[in-house]
């Protein structure tokens, strides 16, 4: 975390439901996959400071996507560790094309203040590496893909004269069944 005082009212209150919402099993998976697409081990210890620096995110990016990282940091300048985040980012928003939306931002990860969404952003990456190449481990949800369907013109009209339940039932409007609150007495 940042050297920040600690935070009061709807700040805290927002903070404390996103760590509400870590999952440990969801950050061994993600430990687990990472060291199997590397190769070695994942680091032991926190799982924020084993990525602050960026630098185990872009070897993971250089197998997923060979030469895709042009520089990896080794400087322990917050700058620098911040810019191989976003050079992580950046791959996969780029050659990997996954929505900005499912990713994180490098403050999240780097001040340690949204680890969910770095887990989901890592989730995200796994899914997209693997419709990619289907020979990486799988993490997470298999990414959907299209499935388009063609009718013919005989099967189109047959369909036009079926009334689904969205527009109601065919025995016509009534209350029956429906009692709110108490009955009158009288």
């Amino acid at each position: 975390m940042a050297n920040r005082g600690p935070s009061y009212g709807l700040t805290k209150e927002v903070q404390s439901k996103i760590e509400a919402n870590y999952d440990k099993k969801l950050e061994g998976e993600c430990r687990e996959w990472i060291g199997a697409v590397m190769g070695e081990p994942f680091p032991e210890g926190e799982f924020q400071e084993a990525l602050k620096d960026g630098s185990i995110l872009c070897r993971l990016m250089q197998v997923l996507c060979p030469g895709s990282v042009k520089k990896i940091n080794t400087s322990k300048m917050a700058f620098k560790q911040m810019e191989n985040i976003n050079a992580f980012l950046e791959v996969a928003r780029g050659e990997l094309s996954v929505p900005p939306n499912d990713l994180f931002q490098t403050t999240d990860l780097y001040d340690g203040t949204n680890m969910t969404q770095v887990l989901n952003g890592i989730i995200a990456v796994a899914r997209h590496a693997r419709h990619k190449d289907e020979s990486l481990p799988p993490l997470g949800p298999k990414l959907s893909t299209r499935n388009e369907r063609k009718f013919n013109q005989e099967t189109l009209r047959a369909g036009e004269g079926i009334i689904g339940l969205q527009m109601g039932f065919q025995d016509g409007a009534n209350q029956k069944g429906m009692n709110f609150g108490r009955p009158r007495a009288m």
